[in-house]
């Protein structure tokens, strides 16, 4: 397949794809001419890389795991990149005003601390993945009905768990230099669950089509 097809089953931007190509994170494509091939391997790992990132890893952490000869390359681990909405917009293809409009339908949301960006990758895998799922033919009002009940279980889900979180867990850290670090993994385990919990269920109801497509 052609990096088009490939960013498109992968839910990804082209622009994404070949970042992750030029920090070594998908083997070299097969050359057929000047065209290059994509295959299975390179769709494996990018779900990899997705699952993981679905995990709160950074790119960094990423790049260990699945090339630990290079992790030394890379130097230090560096703090997340933060973007603007304008570099959301080139990196996953959605036009900023069609960005703001999402924002404003709680699709995509800033992250709430102030100064720098206020985005980072995860608006931009959530921008490409909405951009795959309307530009497959589904209709965005529909699309929409879907993620107003998303969002709403999302909003109880971080109130519940932040919750717990203030109950039972800060109060009992010492250090407040902790804090910080108890906060992310709290963060990781919650979104974890939750995508988790959603893709099996999914994949429950998906099964029926599955076994009508046939072998």
């Amino acid at each position: 397949m052609g990096v088009e097809e490939l960013a498109q089953i992968a839910g990804i931007s082209v622009s994404l794809l070949r970042s992750y190509q030029s920090k070594g994170l998908l083997p070299p494509p097969r050359r057929v001419g000047r065209v290059a091939r994509y295959g299975e391997v390179h769709l494996a790992r990018l779900r990899r890389i997705a699952h993981l990132k679905s995990e709160g890893r950074s790119l960094r952490e990423i790049i260990g795991m699945l090339e630990p000869d290079r992790a030394e390359e890379i130097g230090p681990a560096r703090p997340l990149e933060r973007l603007q909405l304008d570099d959301v917009a080139d990196r996953s293809g959605v036009p900023v005003a069609v960005l703001r409009s999402w924002q404003a339908s709680g699709i995509i949301r800033p992250r709430p601390e102030g100064g720098g960006g206020r985005y980072d990758d995860s608006d931009v895998d959530a921008a490409a993945a909405v951009l795959l799922l309307v530009g497959s033919g589904i209709p965005f009002d529909d699309f929409l009905q879907v993620a107003d009940n998303q969002i709403r279980a999302g909003e109880l889900i971080a109130e519940r768990a932040v919750e717990l979180f203030a109950t039972h867990v800060f109060g009992r850290i010492k250090d407040p230099a902790m804090v910080p670090e108890a906060v992310e993994s709290m963060i990781r385990a919650v979104t974890t669950l939750a995508a988790y919990t959603v893709s099996r269920q999914v994949r429950s109801q998906v099964a029926p089509l599955l076994r009508r497509a046939g072998p």
